[in-house]
C-alpha cells in the first residue's frame, strides 16, 4: 500500500509504504508525483517505510524507470525505515545523482521533516 501527501509551500511530498506494493499503486502515485515537479522542478520527498513486505516485479521495474527519468528532479530524500535497506538502495543510486539523501528511524520523524525542510542540523 501506498499513500501520497503533497506540501506545496515546500515543495515536499511525503509517500508512505507498507505492505506490498503494487504496480498499479506505483503508478498512481508517480504520476501524482510527476505532475508535482512538473508544478514545482526541482522537490524533496520522505520516504516512510512501514512493515514494508516488497513490491510485484512490475512494480519493481516501474520503480527503476521511475528512478532513472527523475534523478536530476529531487534535491533531498529522506528515508524512514528501521532496517538498513537503505544502505543498498543509497549505494547503487549516489553515483547518478545530486539529491541528498539520509536515513532515519522511525522514532526521527521529526528530525528528518527538519533536515527536509533545511530547517535542521545537516549533520544528524
Amino acid at each position: 500500500m501506498l499513500s501520497y501527501k503533497e506540501f506545496d509551500n515546500a515543495k515536499t511530498v511525503e509517500v508512505r509504504i507498507a505492505g506490498k506494493v503494487t504496480a498499479e499503486e506505483f503508478d498512481r502515485v508517480a504520476k501524482q508525483l510527476e505532475a508535482f515537479i512538473a508544478r514545482h522542478g526541482e522537490v524533496r520527498i520522505m520516504e516512510i517505510f512501514e512493515s514494508f513486505e516488497g513490491m510485484d516485479a512490475r512494480a519493481f521495474w516501474h520503480d527503476i524507470r521511475f528512478t532513472l527519468s527523475h534523478l536530476r528532479d529531487f534535491d533531498r530524500c529522506a528515508v524512514v525505515c528501521e532496517a538498513t535497506i537503505f544502505d543498498l538502495w543509497s549505494e547503487l543510486v549516489a553515483p547518478f545523482t545530486k539529491c541528498e539523501v539520509r536515513q532515519f528511524k522511525p522514532d526521527q520523524m521529526a528530525e528528518a521533516r527538519a533536515w527536509l525542510s533545511g530547517t535542521g542540523d545537516p549533520e544528524i
